[in-house]
């Protein structure tokens, strides 16, 4: 059977309509990923107001819904390699719209909390799915640019996170901005009519002749792919042995350790400071002086720079050393979050927010399809799942500490000092990990070890 010779066709795919509606649907997804916890910054004011919380227990609604991401991040990682990768998005999708508008109906802040926690659940499933999908089905040539682009809607998600905030929440309350997204189960038909099942998924599954509809209706072929006998046997031989080192090594394993504590580590920094900025922008900037309705709009402006961010990190994806981009990134993410500790009137707030934003979009966007590369197949869902899962940790701890730090008095710049540690701490781990993925197809690279 011509396994490898379907692989083959849709790695060197020219990129078409199929890969931009691709595109655009995962995208679709990620903007009600980002928004779902992005618009929690926009509540905590209106929230700490009615119940009078304090801004240490304050934070403890962030870090709810960053403990929820983490569950639901690894469960859905494993569903999506048992399931199939479009049929747990779509249960995603439908779950999350339903549980987010749910949380409106909140009368209490414990339970708001726990309604956060399985909101979570939901949003934080999404990213590692719909990022193994995108990556399955990239032609090798864009698989970088299309996995970055990803990050594009996240920061689009952001600004409607915001713009809801100052339409919505600050004319309406904080309730009906939860409410808003039930709109997340307008995805969930575009998914089922717009989106195939990765056809990774199903030759590993042995669901041979459901792959090469798939590959026939991407790449418009159909008959011989043009390989011969001697060389499909011997290609064949590569893939089965592929898929047994695949079962047989785990994330622990030992070809696999660095990687894993590498990923971890960066996912755990990448949540840590992008929670604690951007969770807690509005409620310093109020607390500087700044009216809430203008905090909103300077947030709505900073959220922007994730666009620009995840295009420069788009263009260079395919043409340099992934790694090296990521620590680059990450470099000046560290230190575009300790310059900002610096900004303290509006015009600077808004410059060097936006700059911070544009790193944040940068090293996000580079980072997964960095991540989605390094595992085979057979374990791509899960192990992804366990990575976004860990790092949403960060996520767990960063608001509640941010929280205790402006509780205990603590002057931004401090604060963003202790963020902006944590980025600069992850490049020292990156680099003991000598892998190349640029221009390589999924199945070199986990060949390569």
């Amino acid at each position: 059977m011509q396994t490898q010779g379907l692989l083959n066709r849709l790695d060197a795919a020219p990129l078409g309509r199929f890969h931009l509606r691709l595109l655009l649907v995962v995208g679709t997804c990620w903007i009600w990923a980002a928004y779902g916890v992005t618009v929690v910054g926009y509540l905590l004011p209106l929230v700490k107001s009615e119940w009078h919380i304090r801004p240490g227990e304050l934070g403890l609604m962030a870090s709810f819904g960053m403990f929820g991401m983490m569950v639901g991040s690894v469960l859905a990682g494993a569903l999506a390699d048992r399931l199939g990768r479009r049929t747990t998005l779509e249960v995603i999708m439908l779950y999350a719209g339903v549980i987010l508008a749910l949380s409106a109906v909140s009368w209490n802040y414990p339970l708001l909390l726990a309604l956060r926690f399985f909101t979570g659940m939901g949003l934080g499933a999404i990213l590692p799915v719909s990022g193994t999908l995108i990556s399955e089905y990239s032609p090798v040539r864009q698989r970088g640019r299309l996995l970055v682009l990803q990050n594009l809607f996240w920061g689009l998600g952001g600004v409607l996170a915001a713009l809801v905030g100052y339409l919505i929440v600050l004319r309406w309350g904080w309730r009906p901005a939860l409410l808003f997204g039930i709109l997340a189960l307008l995805t969930v038909p575009l998914i089922r009519l717009t989106v195939p099942e990765s056809v990774r998924f199903l030759i590993t599954k042995g669901r041979l002749e459901e792959a090469r509809r798939v590959v026939e209706y991407i790449c418009g072929f159909s008959g011989e792919l043009g390989l011969n006998d001697a060389t499909d046997n011997q290609i064949n031989e590569k893939l089965s042995s592929s898929s047994s080192n695949g079962q047989s090594q785990g994330i622990w394993s030992r070809r696999y350790f660095q990687i894993t504590v590498t990923l971890w580590v960066m996912w755990f920094a990448l949540n840590y400071i992008f929670q604690g900025v951007f969770v807690w922008l509005p409620s310093i900037l109020e607390a500087e002086g700044s009216t809430l309705e203008r905090s909103y709009l300077v947030s709505a402006v900073v959220n922007l720079g994730q666009v620009p961010g995840a295009i420069i990190a788009a263009s260079l994806a395919d043409v340099a050393n992934r790694r090296n981009m990521l620590i680059l990134f990450l470099t000046l993410l560290a230190g575009s979050a300790f310059l900002f500790g610096f900004a303290h009137t509006l015009p600077l707030v808004m410059i060097l927010g936006f700059l911070l934003t544009v790193c944040n979009g940068a090293a996000w966007g580079m980072a997964y399809p960095f991540t989605t590369e390094l595992y085979p197949t057979r374990i791509r869902g899960s192990a992804t799942g366990w990575a976004n899962g860990f790092g949403r940790l960060g996520g767990v701890v960063a608001p509640y500490l941010v929280g205790m730090l402006i509780q205990g008095g603590i002057e931004r710049l401090g604060i963003f000092a202790i963020l902006a540690a944590a980025p600069l701490l992850v490049t020292l781990t990156l680099a003991g990990v000598k892998k190349t993925t640029t221009g390589r197809s999924l199945e070199e690279i986990a060949e390569a070890g």
